[in-house]
């Protein structure tokens, strides 16, 4: 499974940076189609008053990075 997991993020980000690069030539391969999570930039802070933590972390899929995350997973699958 975790594997599967590994195939599937890699897939996923090939894709986007795909989508990203090949946006100038035809602008739907680059719009977002979801963003989740904290928007960039802006993080959740915790603060114990000793000690603070801070994290954040957003998912946004553009058309080639779904794209990408389907062939991560029947790139697994063969290989399995």
């Amino acid at each position: 499974m975790g594997l599967a997991i590994i195939y599937i993020v890699i897939g996923g980000i090939v894709g986007s940076v795909l989508g990203h690069l090949l946006a100038p030539a035809w602008a739907p391969l680059g719009k977002s189609l979801l963003t989740v999570g904290a928007l960039p930039g802006t993080t959740w802070s915790i603060n114990l008053g000793v000690v603070g933590i801070q994290f954040g972390g957003w998912l946004e899929l553009n058309l080639l990075g779904v794209i990408g995350l389907i062939v991560g997973l029947f790139w697994y699958r063969r290989g399995a």
